[in-house]
């Protein structure tokens, strides 16, 4: 298949980790690394590269044959650099970085072995910390201190052992990486339509290989390894590993890459699709794990909590509303000073579901497991006795708001309580940038409303290594600048999840203006020269097949079966039956982080779930989303009530106010 689809599973406790692994999984050649006794030398800068461009000319049979010689810059050094903060902390690791080379895409490999701050093999170079990127928070100094082993439950035992393969990618895809596929010719000379490169091979093949397809193995190589984490609680390994995010992706220097940098050629769509969603930062992030682990030793600072809470047979909402309520918790526990944490009771452990690249956020997914807590504090009888208990379950923005600007000044530090849990399922980051109480405290953190929310999730959650995989298989064509992707995500119901006679209604027709404002869209944003790639999440299996059927060049979609995590929720405590619920919520992770990647999104304005991956996205001004009366009943009803019978009014998605701003997005449902 192109772009391979090779199964792959989530790191269970007796499994190696999908990042940093075997490269066959991606269908790539193994990385190449020194024998034992060879010397690891700096890298050198790559010869003069000889491509013949071969062009037809209009009407003619004459072949112009240009001879470039294109130079690639080296870029020396690794771009890994280890504190000496840790070093006693830190066990040995390996990071393979990928350099691709101007023409076919061919690994490279420089192999660093890190023990602490110790190089083992001799002529490896390491960058100074004002040599890294500091645009993200994948440098923190600080990491937290080796969990301890812990007896596991029988339980907790069977739960462990759960895994979650790679699936392969749906059909939608695979025809459109089939256009990417390198082809292979003898040694002749052919005439070609399009912007490809010919390079000769040493057995005198003659390989067409399209710019997109290097780009494409590119990110797909380098994003497996990049954007991962490291499993904790039910999630960790055994022995328990450092937690840290995965090494950072060589970057390109400046605004905009330069054109004979990377695998490809730069000449058609976007630059930005290129740019990090980077966020000023103030070094919050180092400092905090700093303060989360000290308080999770027990010893080196008094503790001071906050809880996250979904306990078994609540109703805690949605993938969305969980996402926005923990987001939002974890920011106050920072401006707090709080140690943060999660409880997740029902219907899966978030800790199956997610790794952490920065803090051990765990707690027991049962309350009655004899598995020791991963920190003393969660067993001093004096701190669970004394603790507050806060249930902001469905509050309105009206309550919120008048709470939320005396959240800091009631509860820094241990003030008031030395724990608190609570239960929220709304958002409110965006909307504490208007608390002038709470504002300050934001603009020292270095936080903007725009990537406030794609810093917290990023600090908090990675996908699995099986999902990012998934993920990857996507985001590396999303990602091509010759492709404008439009995100659809239509929101039809619940009744659409578990009742077959409900979903019949859902047709293309149905729901026709999500996809008349995506043509829109298209025809008012996308370069001509660039191919409109549709990619559709809806909770409706047959809306899916429908548009697949009317949309075929355009709609791409993973093929998942569609899950939620309050639709018949059910609340027993068997493996069986937790296993079935993290299979749901890692189909969900896969299709959010995927819409994240796309340049435009237009989403159902009554749900949460498109929300997320739109801020996660961190770019604004990109986002239009519709109301559908069918989503939401009885708001639908009570709005026809206070309108004369009337419903909201079409939208042209060709106009500028269609979009909407993510302060606007904010302002309802779920709220942000």
């Amino acid at each position: 298949m192109p772009g391979g689809t090779a199964r792959s599973s989530s790191p269970g406790p007796d499994q190696e980790p999908l990042l940093r692994s075997s490269n066959s999984n991606f269908g790539f050649p193994p990385p190449v690394t020194a024998a034992p006794h060879q010397k690891r030398r700096r890298p050198s800068r790559p010869r003069r590269r000889v491509v013949i461009v071969v062009t037809a000319a209009s009407g003619t049979a004459v072949l112009a044959l240009l001879l470039l010689i294109a130079l690639v810059p080296a870029r020396e050094g690794t771009r890994e650099g280890i504190s000496t903060s840790y070093r006693d902390r830190i066990g040995g690791w390996t990071a393979e970085i990928y350099r691709a080379a101007f023409g076919e895409a061919v690994p490279v490999t420089d192999t660093v072995t890190w023990r602490g701050d110790e190089v083992l093999e001799d002529g490896t170079t390491r960058l100074d910390a004002g040599q890294m990127d500091s645009s993200g928070d994948e440098n923190a100094d600080s990491f937290e201190p080796l969990p301890p082993r812990r007896e596991w439950s029988a339980e907790d035992r069977k739960l462990r052992r759960y895994t979650w393969e790679t699936p392969p990618v749906h059909s939608s895809l695979e025809r459109m990486l089939a256009d990417l596929t390198p082809v292979r010719f003898s040694s002749h000379l052919f005439l070609l339509s399009g912007q490809r490169t010919i390079g000769l091979t040493g057995g005198g093949d003659v390989i067409v290989t399209q710019a997109q397809n290097r780009i494409r193995q590119w990110l797909l190589q380098s994003r497996n390894q990049t954007m991962g984490g490291t499993g904790i609680g039910l999630g960790a390994r055994d022995p328990p590993e450092q937690i840290r995010p995965a090494p950072p992706l060589p970057g390109h220097r400046g605004a905009d890459p330069d054109e004979l940098s990377g695998p490809g050629t730069f000449n058609k769509g976007s630059y930005t699709k290129w740019g990090l969603n980077a966020f000023l930062s103030k070094g919050w992030e180092a400092s905090y794990t700093a303060l989360h682990a000290d308080m999770l030793s027990g010893q080196a600072r008094a503790p001071s909590l906050l809880e996250y809470r979904c306990r078994l047979g609540e109703h805690c909402g949605g993938f969305a509303d969980r996402i926005l309520g923990m987001t939002s918790m974890f920011l106050y526990s920072v401006l707090t000073k709080r140690a943060f944490s999660i409880i997740w009771e029902q219907p899966a452990p978030a800790d199956l579901i997610f790794d952490s690249p920065h803090i051990d956020w765990s707690r027991s997914f049962n309350k009655t497991s004899t598995t020791p807590p991963n920190s003393p504090i969660y067993a001093d009888e004096r701190l669970v006795n004394n603790r507050t208990e806060i249930n902001a379950h469905n509050w309105d923005p009206e309550r919120l708001d008048k709470f939320m600007p005396t959240f800091v000044d009631q509860f820094s530090g241990a003030r008031n309580s030395s724990w608190l849990q609570i239960d929220f399922n709304r958002g409110v980051v965006m909307r504490s940038f208007s608390y002038p109480t709470i504002k300050p405290h934001l603009d020292k953190l270095g936080l903007k409303v725009t990537t406030a929310y794609a810093c917290l999730i990023k600090y908090l959650f990675r996908p699995k290594p099986a999902v990012l995989a998934f993920i990857a298989q996507y985001t590396s064509f999303f990602a091509l600048p010759e492709n404008f992707v439009i995100g659809i995500q239509i929101r039809t119901g619940d009744l659409s999840l578990y009742a077959a006679s409900k979903d019949v209604i859902n047709t293309v027709e149905q729901h026709s203006q999500y996809f008349t404002c995506a043509d829109a869209v298209a025809r008012t944003y996308a370069d001509p020269s660039q191919r409109v790639v549709y990619y559709l999440i809806t909770d409706s299996r047959v809306l899916e097949r429908d548009a697949l059927r009317q949309f075929g060049d355009r709609v791409v979609v993973t093929g998942l079966e569609q899950a939620h995590a309050e639709v018949e929720p059910d609340f027993s405590e068997g493996t069986q039956t937790v296993e079935h619920a993290a299979d749901g919520l890692m189909r969900t992770v896969a299709e959010s982080w995927i819409f994240a990647s796309t340049d435009f999104q237009i989403i159902t304005q009554r749900s949460g779930f498109g929300k997320i991956p739109t801020w996660l996205r961190g770019r604004e001004n990109t986002t239009i989303p519709l109301f559908d009366p069918q989503t939401d009943p009885d708001w639908t009803e009570d709005y026809r009530n206070k309108h004369n019978g009337t419903l909201p009014p079409a939208i042209d998605c060709s106009k500028s106010e269609a979009i909407k701003t993510f302060h606007e997005m904010a302002q309802a449902w779920s709220l942000g």
